[in-house]
C-alpha cells in the first residue's frame, strides 16, 4: 500500500482530479487544507469516501513552519493508522503524476532505493545565494508581513552583539537542504518521529526558520547514524519541473507546450500546474504520459 500526503490550498476540482487518477485501490491519500479555507470549499473531496482521511489543519503560509507542522501531522496520522504503508509519498495539491500507477508500482518494486530526497549541504553556493543558503540556518526568520521582517532584521542585528542570541542547530547537526518533496519508507518516518520526540528543541529551532520544509527532514535523515536509512537513501526525488528564471521563488506552472518535456522525463511526478491557467494540459498527461 502507498501513503499520499497532498498539501493542498487551491483549485479543489484540480486536487479531486489528482486523487482520482493516483487512486488504484490499494493507496490511502492523506490531505492537508489549508486552515485559511473555508470548510466547504473542499467538501467535493467528501465524495471519495474513506479513501481521503482529512489532517488536522493548520496554516501553511509560503516559506513559514506551518508547511512542516502540516507534513508532521499526516506523517503521525499514517503511523496512528497502524496499516502497511510501503511508501509515503509527498504531493501538493498542483502536483499530477506522469506516470501511470502500475509503472509507478513497477519503479517502486524493482529500486535498489526506498528514499527519495533531493539533498545537499549547506553553505551550497551553486544552489542558493547569498551565503550558500547560511541565512537559513544562522539568522531569525519571523514570517511574511512587513512587522515581521522589521522584526526579524532587528533581531538579526542584535545576534551579531548578543552570543545567547545567536542560532546553532541542536546536537551539532550538519545542515542539509533540499525540494520539499520527498518519498519515504515506513522505516524513515518512524525515526523522524522517533527524532522529534526525543529532541523538541529541534522543532522550536525551526519555527524561526525560512523555508524550513527544505531543510528539515533532510537534516534529521542525512544526519542519522543508521545504516539502514542511509543504504536506501536516492537524491533523486523523482519529480519534474521547469525552473527557467532561478531568481523566481517559485517554479513555472507547467503548460501544454511541456508536454514533450513531460513525455520524455523519468520523473514519477511533476509539478506545478494550476488549472486556471491551462486546464488541457492534464487531458494531455492523461493520453501521451499515463496511458
Amino acid at each position: 500500500m502507498k501513503a499520499y500526503i497532498i498539501l493542498a490550498h487551491k483549485n479543489p476540482a484540480q486536487v479531486y482530479r489528482l486523487i482520482q487518477k493516483l487512486d488504484d485501490g490499494k493507496s490511502v491519500f492523506f490531505v492537508h487544507i489549508d486552515k485559511r479555507n473555508a470548510d466547504e470549499q473542499f467538501k467535493n473531496l467528501s465524495f471519495l469516501q474513506n479513501k481521503v482521511r482529512f489532517v488536522k489543519r493548520t496554516k501553511t503560509d509560503w516559506g513559514t513552519y506551518g508547511l512542516v507542522i502540516a507534513t508532521l501531522n499526516a506523517l503521525k496520522e499514517i503511523k496512528k493508522s497502524d496499516e502497511h504503508f510501503k511508501h509515503i509519498i509527498l504531493l501538493s495539491g498542483q502536483d499530477y503524476p506522469i506516470k501511470s500507477n502500475s509503472f509507478i508500482d513497477d519503479f517502486f518494486k524493482h529500486s535498489q532505493h526506498s528514499l527519495f530526497i533531493e539533498y545537499f549541504k549547506i553553505p551550497n553556493h551553486e544552489k542558493w545565494k547569498p551565503r550558500g543558503g547560511l541565512y537559513r540556518v544562522d539568522r531569525y526568520y519571523l514570517g511574511n508581513r512587513l512587522y515581521q521582517k522589521y522584526s526579524a532584521k532587528m533581531l538579526n542585528f542584535l545576534l551579531v552583539y548578543i552570543s545567547r542570541l545567536k542560532r546553532k542547530l541542536p546536537k551539532n547537526l550538519v545542515p542539509f537542504a533540499g525540494s520539499q518533496w520527498w518519498i519515504l519508507d515506513m522505516y524513515a518516518v518512524n525515526y523522524i518521529l522517533g527524532f522529534i520526540d526525543k529532541n523538541p528543541g529541534y522543532i522550536l529551532f525551526h519555527r524561526h526558520t525560512f523555508a524550513a520544509d527544505e531543510i528539515f527532514f533532510q537534516t534529521i535523515l542525512l544526519n542519522a547514524q543508521d545504516e539502514q536509512l542511509q543504504k536506501n537513501i536516492s537524491t533523486d526525488n523523482k519529480r519534474f519541473l521547469s525552473w527557467e528564471d532561478t531568481t523566481n521563488a517559485h517554479p513555472d506552472v507547467l503548460t501544454k507546450k511541456h508536454i514533450t518535456a513531460l513525455r520524455n522525463s523519468q520523473a514519477l511526478f511533476a509539478r506545478k500546474f494550476d488549472a486556471e491557467i491551462d486546464n488541457e494540459i492534464f487531458d494531455l498527461i492523461d493520453d501521451y504520459c499515463l496511458k
